[in-house]
């Protein structure tokens, strides 16, 4: 008799046993629904997709640099050298020498939330020169779309300011008089006097 009054006691009454197996239920859907929902996060997301201005930088094509992939980062990115790496406003300074061009890198966000990334390449020979070139980041690689979102030629004799803030690109001759302003508009640049 002993024995079956402590089972009796050991053993919660159904009432609760129902109660806690519903609870365990409930937080088992739960759990199911936010691993449902990060998964298709992460099936949507493209895997290595540049997140800030720095990325896109390290991901620029070879052609743009003469220095080694440990310089672009521990050289031209030196703060003590002038270099500006503004991940907040989308804009990266990574000055030259002889030898390497200076780039501006400058990212121009979409209505979608997507980029298009602006790349001013500047050097000198007996005059300045600048080449700028517009980008998107599409499955892995750059695709050029600078005729696609420019509304005139950008020749290599005139200079290009970037803007750290703001979306108005300055355009002026070499004698730094300014010419027209380059207008992001969420899709494309506009020209305006």
């Amino acid at each position: 008799m002993l024995e079956s009054n402590r089972a009796a006691a050991s053993t919660p009454p159904l009432g609760v046993v129902i109660y806690y197996r519903e609870q365990l239920m409930t937080l088992r859907t739960i759990l199911l629904l936010i691993i449902a929902a990060l998964g298709a996060q992460l099936a949507n997301a493209q895997p290595g997709q540049p997140r800030n201005v720095r990325d896109y930088y390290l991901l620029l094509p070879d052609k743009y640099f003469e220095a080694n992939p440990e310089q672009r980062v521990k050289w031209m990115l030196d703060s003590k050298r002038g270099a500006v790496v503004d991940v907040k406003n989308g804009y990266l300074f990574a000055p030259g020498d002889g030898a390497q061009m200076t780039l501006v890198v400058c990212l121009f966000k979409h209505r979608d939330g997507t980029y298009t990334v602006g790349v001013d390449a500047m050097y000198s020979e007996d005059t300045d020169y600048s080449r700028l070139n517009f980008y998107r980041y599409v499955k892995g690689s750059f695709v050029d779309v600078t005729k696609s979102i420019v509304p005139v030629a950008l020749p290599e004799e005139h200079r290009y300011e970037l803007p750290r803030y703001g979306t108005t690109i300055k355009v002026a001759t070499q004698k730094r008089r300014y010419l027209y302003g380059l207008v992001w508009n969420g899709r494309r640049f506009v020209k305006r006097s």
